[in-house]
Protein backbone atom coordinates (compact mmCIF):
# COMPACT_ATOMS: atom_id res chain seq x y z
CA UNK A 1 0.00 0.00 0.00
CA UNK A 2 1.42 3.56 -0.81
CA UNK A 3 0.29 5.11 2.45
CA UNK A 4 1.85 8.66 1.16
CA UNK A 5 0.16 8.82 -1.69
CA UNK A 6 -3.26 8.03 0.57
CA UNK A 7 -1.88 10.99 2.76
CA UNK A 8 -1.18 13.42 0.45
CA UNK A 9 -4.49 12.66 -1.50
CA UNK A 10 -6.31 14.00 1.59
CA UNK A 11 -7.83 11.54 3.65
CA UNK A 12 -8.83 14.55 5.99
CA UNK A 13 -8.47 18.24 4.76
CA UNK A 14 -7.95 20.85 6.41
CA UNK A 15 -10.76 22.77 8.50
CA UNK A 16 -12.86 25.46 6.78
CA UNK A 17 -14.89 27.91 9.28
CA UNK A 18 -18.14 28.86 6.76
CA UNK A 19 -20.71 31.26 8.76
CA UNK A 20 -23.88 32.30 6.38
CA UNK A 21 -26.67 34.58 7.48
CA UNK A 22 -29.60 35.60 5.25
CA UNK A 23 -33.07 37.11 5.81
CA UNK A 24 -34.01 36.37 2.34
CA UNK A 25 -35.30 32.83 2.05
CA UNK A 26 -34.36 31.85 -1.87
CA UNK A 27 -30.57 32.85 -0.39
CA UNK A 28 -30.99 30.61 2.35
CA UNK A 29 -32.25 27.88 0.18
CA UNK A 30 -29.38 28.43 -2.78
CA UNK A 31 -27.00 28.09 0.56
CA UNK A 32 -28.85 25.23 2.05
CA UNK A 33 -28.81 23.15 -1.24
CA UNK A 34 -25.02 23.47 -1.51
CA UNK A 35 -24.54 23.02 2.23
CA UNK A 36 -25.93 19.86 2.31
CA UNK A 37 -25.83 18.65 -1.17
CA UNK A 38 -28.84 17.77 -1.62
CA UNK A 39 -32.17 19.63 -3.26
CA UNK A 40 -33.63 21.31 -0.62
CA UNK A 41 -37.31 22.84 -1.45
CA UNK A 42 -38.18 25.53 1.34
CA UNK A 43 -41.10 27.20 2.66
CA UNK A 44 -41.25 29.62 4.86
CA UNK A 45 -43.74 32.55 6.64
CA UNK A 46 -42.99 35.97 5.44
CA UNK A 47 -41.66 38.60 8.45
CA UNK A 48 -39.50 38.48 10.53
CA UNK A 49 -37.48 35.40 9.27
CA UNK A 50 -33.30 34.44 10.08
CA UNK A 51 -31.87 32.09 8.28
CA UNK A 52 -27.90 31.28 10.05
CA UNK A 53 -25.57 28.07 9.09
CA UNK A 54 -22.29 28.53 10.70
CA UNK A 55 -20.34 25.20 9.77
CA UNK A 56 -17.05 23.64 10.80
CA UNK A 57 -16.34 21.12 8.54
CA UNK A 58 -13.52 18.99 8.36
CA UNK A 59 -14.21 16.82 5.05
CA UNK A 60 -15.54 13.47 6.31
CA UNK A 61 -17.73 15.20 9.25
CA UNK A 62 -18.99 18.77 9.84
CA UNK A 63 -20.38 20.56 13.18
CA UNK A 64 -22.93 22.80 12.14
CA UNK A 65 -24.97 25.38 14.41
CA UNK A 66 -28.39 26.54 12.77
CA UNK A 67 -31.23 28.68 12.94
CA UNK A 68 -34.56 28.89 11.02
CA UNK A 69 -36.41 31.35 13.09
CA UNK A 70 -39.33 31.09 11.55
CA UNK A 71 -42.17 28.25 10.10
CA UNK A 72 -40.22 26.37 7.85
CA UNK A 73 -41.34 23.77 5.83
CA UNK A 74 -38.81 21.87 3.01
CA UNK A 75 -38.27 18.48 1.08
CA UNK A 76 -35.19 17.10 0.21
CA UNK A 77 -33.24 14.29 -1.52
CA UNK A 78 -31.48 11.67 0.31
CA UNK A 79 -28.80 13.27 2.30
CA UNK A 80 -26.21 9.99 1.59
CA UNK A 81 -24.64 10.71 5.13
CA UNK A 82 -25.12 10.38 9.00
CA UNK A 83 -26.98 13.73 9.62
CA UNK A 84 -27.58 13.80 13.79
CA UNK A 85 -29.54 17.08 15.30
CA UNK A 86 -30.16 18.05 18.72
CA UNK A 87 -32.43 21.23 19.08
CA UNK A 88 -31.48 23.64 21.55
CA UNK A 89 -35.14 25.83 21.04
CA UNK A 90 -38.30 25.08 18.57
CA UNK A 91 -38.72 21.68 17.23
CA UNK A 92 -38.81 19.52 14.07
CA UNK A 93 -40.60 17.07 12.13
CA UNK A 94 -39.01 14.64 10.00
CA UNK A 95 -40.99 12.41 7.77
CA UNK A 96 -40.13 9.79 5.13
CA UNK A 97 -42.21 6.75 3.42
CA UNK A 98 -42.36 4.25 6.37
CA UNK A 99 -41.44 6.29 9.30
CA UNK A 100 -40.72 9.72 10.74
CA UNK A 101 -39.99 11.36 14.34
CA UNK A 102 -40.77 14.69 16.21
CA UNK A 103 -37.30 16.13 17.93
CA UNK A 104 -37.45 18.68 20.29
CA UNK A 105 -35.01 20.40 23.01
CA UNK A 106 -33.23 17.79 24.91
CA UNK A 107 -33.68 14.92 22.39
CA UNK A 108 -31.30 13.88 19.57
CA UNK A 109 -32.44 12.16 16.73
CA UNK A 110 -31.05 11.49 13.41
CA UNK A 111 -32.56 13.34 10.51
CA UNK A 112 -33.97 11.02 8.31
CA UNK A 113 -32.61 7.35 6.77
CA UNK A 114 -29.41 8.96 4.82
CA UNK A 115 -30.73 6.73 1.73
CA UNK A 116 -34.90 8.34 1.79
CA UNK A 117 -35.94 11.18 0.81
CA UNK A 118 -37.76 13.08 3.76
CA UNK A 119 -39.65 16.13 4.08
CA UNK A 120 -39.44 18.31 7.09
CA UNK A 121 -40.94 20.73 9.26
CA UNK A 122 -39.11 23.35 11.80
CA UNK A 123 -41.10 25.88 13.91
CA UNK A 124 -38.57 28.83 15.30
CA UNK A 125 -35.36 26.03 15.63
CA UNK A 126 -32.12 26.53 16.46
CA UNK A 127 -30.30 23.55 16.91
CA UNK A 128 -26.72 21.64 16.86
CA UNK A 129 -25.88 18.77 14.17
CA UNK A 130 -22.84 16.70 13.16
CA UNK A 131 -22.81 15.51 9.75
CA UNK A 132 -20.95 12.15 8.78
CA UNK A 133 -19.91 10.98 5.34
CA UNK A 134 -20.60 7.15 5.31
CA UNK A 135 -17.12 6.25 4.08
CA UNK A 136 -15.85 7.20 7.59
CA UNK A 137 -18.47 5.84 9.04
CA UNK A 138 -17.51 2.41 7.32
CA UNK A 139 -13.98 2.78 8.01
CA UNK A 140 -14.39 3.13 11.46
CA UNK A 141 -16.81 0.08 11.46
CA UNK A 142 -13.95 -1.67 10.46
CA UNK A 143 -15.65 -3.12 7.50
CA UNK A 144 -13.44 -4.32 5.01
CA UNK A 145 -12.89 -2.42 1.33
CA UNK A 146 -14.38 -5.11 -0.75
CA UNK A 147 -17.38 -5.32 1.61
CA UNK A 148 -20.64 -4.25 -0.23
CA UNK A 149 -21.31 -0.04 0.19
CA UNK A 150 -25.11 -0.93 2.21
CA UNK A 151 -23.35 -3.69 4.74
CA UNK A 152 -23.53 -0.51 7.11
CA UNK A 153 -26.97 1.06 8.11
CA UNK A 154 -28.81 2.48 10.51
CA UNK A 155 -31.63 0.35 11.77
CA UNK A 156 -32.76 2.84 14.93
CA UNK A 157 -32.52 6.92 14.40
CA UNK A 158 -32.37 7.33 18.01
CA UNK A 159 -30.01 6.87 21.10
CA UNK A 160 -30.07 3.23 21.66
CA UNK A 161 -30.35 4.32 25.71
CA UNK A 162 -30.63 7.29 27.25
CA UNK A 163 -26.74 6.62 28.75
CA UNK A 164 -25.60 6.69 25.23
CA UNK A 165 -27.63 10.06 24.17
CA UNK A 166 -25.03 11.23 26.92
CA UNK A 167 -22.47 9.39 25.46
CA UNK A 168 -22.66 11.43 21.79
CA UNK A 169 -23.55 14.51 23.87
CA UNK A 170 -19.57 14.07 25.71
CA UNK A 171 -18.61 12.97 22.32
CA UNK A 172 -19.47 16.18 20.65
CA UNK A 173 -19.09 18.23 23.66
CA UNK A 174 -15.34 17.21 23.80
CA UNK A 175 -15.12 18.21 19.78
CA UNK A 176 -16.88 21.41 20.43
CA UNK A 177 -13.96 22.46 23.65
CA UNK A 178 -11.12 21.19 21.37
CA UNK A 179 -12.76 23.47 18.79
CA UNK A 180 -12.84 26.43 21.40
CA UNK A 181 -9.70 25.73 23.12
CA UNK A 182 -7.21 24.37 20.67
CA UNK A 183 -8.58 25.79 16.91
CA UNK A 184 -4.64 25.20 15.83
CA UNK A 185 -4.23 21.93 16.96
CA UNK A 186 -7.58 20.89 14.69
CA UNK A 187 -4.87 22.50 11.61
CA UNK A 188 -2.55 19.10 12.54
CA UNK A 189 -3.33 16.11 10.16
CA UNK A 190 -3.22 13.28 12.76
CA UNK A 191 -5.64 14.91 15.48
CA UNK A 192 -8.22 15.50 12.40
CA UNK A 193 -7.65 12.15 11.97
CA UNK A 194 -8.29 10.93 15.61
CA UNK A 195 -11.02 13.77 16.08
CA UNK A 196 -12.75 12.32 12.76
CA UNK A 197 -12.79 8.99 14.11
CA UNK A 198 -14.06 9.50 17.50
CA UNK A 199 -16.99 11.59 16.12
CA UNK A 200 -17.89 8.15 13.78
CA UNK A 201 -17.18 5.65 16.90
CA UNK A 202 -18.88 7.95 19.05
CA UNK A 203 -22.68 7.43 15.93
CA UNK A 204 -21.80 3.81 15.43
CA UNK A 205 -22.39 3.13 19.54
CA UNK A 206 -24.97 5.02 20.03
CA UNK A 207 -27.11 4.35 16.98
CA UNK A 208 -27.99 0.72 15.83
CA UNK A 209 -27.00 -0.16 13.07
CA UNK A 210 -25.52 -3.41 11.55
CA UNK A 211 -21.82 -2.03 11.85
CA UNK A 212 -20.52 -4.52 14.04
CA UNK A 213 -21.55 -7.63 12.17
CA UNK A 214 -20.09 -11.31 12.53
CA UNK A 215 -16.76 -12.73 13.29
CA UNK A 216 -16.19 -15.01 10.25
CA UNK A 217 -13.94 -18.71 10.83
CA UNK A 218 -11.63 -17.27 8.69
CA UNK A 219 -11.35 -14.13 10.70
CA UNK A 220 -10.33 -16.16 13.56
CA UNK A 221 -8.06 -18.67 11.82
CA UNK A 222 -6.23 -14.95 10.58
CA UNK A 223 -5.80 -13.74 14.28
CA UNK A 224 -2.16 -14.74 14.28
CA UNK A 225 0.87 -13.16 15.77
CA UNK A 226 2.30 -13.12 12.49
CA UNK A 227 -0.38 -10.45 11.18
CA UNK A 228 -0.28 -8.03 14.77
CA UNK A 229 3.78 -8.22 13.79
CA UNK A 230 2.98 -7.19 9.69
CA UNK A 231 0.69 -4.30 11.56
CA UNK A 232 3.28 -2.73 14.07
CA UNK A 233 6.15 -2.89 11.66
CA UNK A 234 3.61 -0.98 9.60
CA UNK A 235 2.11 1.38 12.45
CA UNK A 236 5.83 2.07 13.37
CA UNK A 237 6.92 2.99 9.78
CA UNK A 238 3.85 5.01 9.18
CA UNK A 239 2.97 6.55 12.47
CA UNK A 240 3.34 10.05 11.14
CA UNK A 241 0.83 9.91 8.77
CA UNK A 242 -3.33 9.42 9.11
CA UNK A 243 -3.20 5.60 8.83
CA UNK A 244 -6.87 3.92 9.47
CA UNK A 245 -7.43 0.70 11.02
CA UNK A 246 -8.27 -0.28 6.82
CA UNK A 247 -4.68 0.87 5.98
CA UNK A 248 -3.34 -1.39 9.31
CA UNK A 249 -5.17 -4.66 8.04
CA UNK A 250 -4.32 -4.40 4.45
CA UNK A 251 -0.49 -4.01 5.65
CA UNK A 252 -0.79 -6.90 8.05
CA UNK A 253 -2.96 -9.02 5.22
CA UNK A 254 -5.84 -9.67 7.24
CA UNK A 255 -9.70 -8.12 7.65
CA UNK A 256 -10.12 -5.49 9.95
CA UNK A 257 -11.63 -7.50 12.57
CA UNK A 258 -9.37 -10.25 11.85
CA UNK A 259 -6.41 -7.74 12.83
CA UNK A 260 -8.67 -6.56 15.92
CA UNK A 261 -9.01 -10.61 17.27
CA UNK A 262 -5.21 -10.98 16.45
CA UNK A 263 -4.30 -8.35 18.79
CA UNK A 264 -6.77 -9.06 21.64
CA UNK A 265 -5.30 -12.45 21.25
CA UNK A 266 -1.37 -11.92 21.10
CA UNK A 267 -0.80 -8.09 22.37
CA UNK A 268 -0.91 -6.07 25.57
CA UNK A 269 -3.36 -3.67 23.69
CA UNK A 270 -5.34 -3.26 20.80
CA UNK A 271 -4.51 -1.63 17.18
CA UNK A 272 -5.20 2.08 18.20
CA UNK A 273 -3.84 1.77 21.51
CA UNK A 274 -0.58 0.46 19.92
CA UNK A 275 -0.48 3.21 17.31
CA UNK A 276 -0.97 5.86 20.26
CA UNK A 277 1.96 4.49 22.29
CA UNK A 278 4.08 4.62 19.33
CA UNK A 279 3.54 8.30 18.68
CA UNK A 280 3.93 9.01 22.17
CA UNK A 281 7.08 7.55 21.83
CA UNK A 282 7.40 9.70 18.76
CA UNK A 283 7.03 12.79 20.75
CA UNK A 284 9.10 12.29 23.95
CA UNK A 285 11.59 11.99 21.00
CA UNK A 286 10.97 15.10 19.63
CA UNK A 287 10.75 16.53 23.34
CA UNK A 288 14.05 15.89 23.82
CA UNK A 289 15.07 16.84 20.63
CA UNK A 290 13.98 20.54 20.83
CA UNK A 291 16.22 23.35 20.27
CA UNK A 292 14.95 25.87 23.01
CA UNK A 293 15.79 28.80 20.42
CA UNK A 294 13.35 27.27 18.17
CA UNK A 295 9.96 28.11 20.73
CA UNK A 296 9.05 24.72 20.66
CA UNK A 297 5.94 23.90 22.85
CA UNK A 298 4.79 21.28 24.70
CA UNK A 299 0.89 21.93 23.24
CA UNK A 300 2.96 21.92 19.10
CA UNK A 301 4.44 18.55 19.36
CA UNK A 302 1.42 17.05 20.96
CA UNK A 303 -0.62 18.03 18.22
CA UNK A 304 1.45 17.39 15.83
CA UNK A 305 1.45 13.84 16.94
CA UNK A 306 -2.07 13.62 17.03
CA UNK A 307 -3.11 14.52 20.97
CA UNK A 308 -5.22 17.90 20.89
CA UNK A 309 -5.71 18.51 24.58
CA UNK A 310 -2.58 19.02 26.11
CA UNK A 311 -3.22 18.27 29.09
CA UNK A 312 -4.49 14.54 28.30
CA UNK A 313 -1.25 14.29 26.03
CA UNK A 314 0.96 15.54 29.70
CA UNK A 315 -1.07 13.00 31.79
CA UNK A 316 -0.37 9.89 29.32
CA UNK A 317 3.17 11.17 29.18
CA UNK A 318 3.87 11.44 32.41
CA UNK A 319 1.89 7.96 33.21
CA UNK A 320 4.79 6.65 30.47
CA UNK A 321 7.98 8.45 31.36
CA UNK A 322 7.28 9.49 35.29
CA UNK A 323 8.31 12.96 34.61
CA UNK A 324 5.85 16.47 32.63
CA UNK A 325 6.78 16.95 29.04
CA UNK A 326 7.34 20.39 30.10
CA UNK A 327 10.41 18.71 32.25
CA UNK A 328 11.87 16.66 29.33
CA UNK A 329 11.27 20.21 26.49
CA UNK A 330 13.66 21.95 29.15
CA UNK A 331 16.57 19.74 29.77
Amino acid sequence: MDTTTAHENGRRRMPKRNVFETADLDAGREFMNAAYGTSLRMSGTEGDQLIRHARYDFGPFCVDDVTLSMETGYDADPLESLAVVEPRTGWVEHRWEGGGERVGPGEIAVIAPPDRPFTALAHNLDFGSVVLDQSLLTEVAGLAEDQPADTLHFTGLQPASPALADHWRTTVGYVRRVLATSPEAMSEPLVLGNVARTVAAGALVTFPNTGAGESTSQDGGDATPGAVRRAVAFIEANAHLDIGLSDMATAARVTPRALQIAFARHHDTGPWGCVTRIRLDRAHFDLLAADPDDDATVAAVAARWGFAKSANFAARYHDVYGVSPESTLAI
